[in-house]
């Protein structure tokens, strides 16, 4: 095992060219330096404005990330593949992963599908999810819902099988969240200590303090970009800002849409309880498969489709957005997420957020979500984990998909 005296903060630094299933690094175009893949500032970061939050007015997103802003699923994963490929070139031991919710649910995901299949897969979660009787709770420093919790029995269980666990966000600021995690997750699981525990991300921008701090504590840190500890709030004050947009009326005829609503398996596998990462690759495929072959004419070919993950549950959607994708069926195929993120829009040509909406939550009903960045499209997957009793989430959706001119609406419960 690595000596904790390697704990300090680096960037990747070998020679990789990390290719899975179909995907290049090559794909996004990052920057080529000395025979191995980078990316940039300007390709992982854009600065937007958060609505009335007091704790950080600003917001970093990541144009790549398939969260706020529509992207190709090639080229997200092709990032997040590189992101797990390297870390599997360093800790390929490693078989548990934790995510945390919400932005980094997929990029947690794609790190343990890059341990292989047999690695474990766990995310953090703001849902209630009645089959957990014991979680460990940790706060969230910045964020605009702060609680958060993880599965204890799920955590346990897969704790046993590795030497390494790797904890991935999608960036790091402070490494607050994870100090009070993994303080909670040592109370419990005093074993923790005996493990090689890294903290991942797509952006790291704490200071050199602070990464001693998690060192102290027995954390590595990893990341795909490093960048300096920076204060964006005057940057972001410049942008007049304006709350995302009540839903349009409907004004097309319902007999132009197409909606196929496959109920999922209560006792299906979740990523907030644990999944074996290559078996809840397999579920959703297959069953992907299973409603796109009980109609072809679902969704035609020569369109141009988006596909859209709900809150916490992104990668799924990612995965049928990629197959979708790789068919070369279609003219073009966009993956982004709602979330429960209020993130002011502002029309700038150096701002990323243009549009969005509320929605009610496909998990809580009179919880308010948004969606951001919606252009036309032909045809709309909604790829959900939700219980299937919350209706008018799902009409609201499909209301403003048809407004932007969606003529084929499926619904997939995974």
């Amino acid at each position: 095992m690595e000596s904790q005296s390697l704990t300090k903060s680096r960037a990747f630094d070998t020679p990789l060219a990390y290719v899975v299933k179909g995907s290049s690094v090559m794909n996004a175009v990052p920057v080529e330096e000395r025979g191995f893949t980078r990316y940039s500032q300007e390709q992982l970061m854009h600065l937007a404005k958060r609505f009335h939050n007091t704790k950080r007015t600003y917001l970093l997103v990541d144009p790549l990330q398939g969260k706020h802003i529509p992207v190709s699923p090639r080229d997200c994963l092709t990032m997040l593949r590189t992101l797990g490929g390297r870390l599997q070139a360093e800790f390929p031991e490693t078989r548990l992963v934790v995510g945390f919710a919400e932005t980094a649910t997929a990029i947690g995901a794609v790190v343990a599908e890059c341990m292989g299949d047999g690695c474990s897969y766990i995310t953090t979660t703001r849902e209630e999810v009645p089959e957990v009787s014991s979680w460990i709770e940790f706060q969230e420093e910045h964020s605009h819902a702060t609680e958060q919790k993880l599965s204890a029995d799920g955590f346990a269980a897969a704790l046993e099988k590795t030497e390494t666990v790797i904890f991935v966000d999608d960036e790091l600021s402070t490494g607050k969240t994870l100090v009070n995690m993994l303080e909670q997750l040592k109370q419990s699981f005093p074993q923790l200590n005996e493990k090689r525990v890294v903290a991942a991300s797509i952006i790291n921008r704490m200071s050199d303090e602070n990464i001693m701090r998690l060192a102290d504590k027995g954390m590595i840190c990893r990341e795909l970009l490093k960048i300096d500890n920076i204060d964006y709030t005057e940057t972001v004050n410049k942008f007049a800002i304006t709350g995302a947009s009540d839903l349009p009326a409907n004004d097309l005829d319902d007999d132009c849409i197409k909606s196929a609503y496959l109920i999922k398996d209560e006792c299906g596998r979740s990523p907030r309880t644990g999944v074996v990462i290559g078996e809840y690759i397999n579920d959703v495929l297959a069953r992907h498969e299973f409603i796109t072959s009980a109609d072809s004419t679902m969704l035609p070919a020569g369109r141009d489709i988006v596909v859209i993950g709900t809150e916490e549950c992104m990668y799924a959607g990612l995965l049928i957005a990629e197959q979708l994708e790789q068919s070369g069926n279609y003219d073009s195929v966009k993956f982004h997420a709602t979330t429960r993120s209020p993130i002011g829009i502002c029309t700038d040509d150096d701002y990323p957020i243009f549009n969005g909406y509320k929605l009610q939550s496909f998990y809580e009903k009179g919880r308010q979500t948004y969606l951001y960045d919606l252009a036309r499209y032909d045809s709309a997957v909604i790829v959900t984990d939700s219980a299937p009793d919350n209706m008018d989430a799902v009409t609201e959706l499909e209301t403003l998909l048809r407004h932007y001119g969606c003529r084929e609406i499926i619904v997939e419960r995974i």
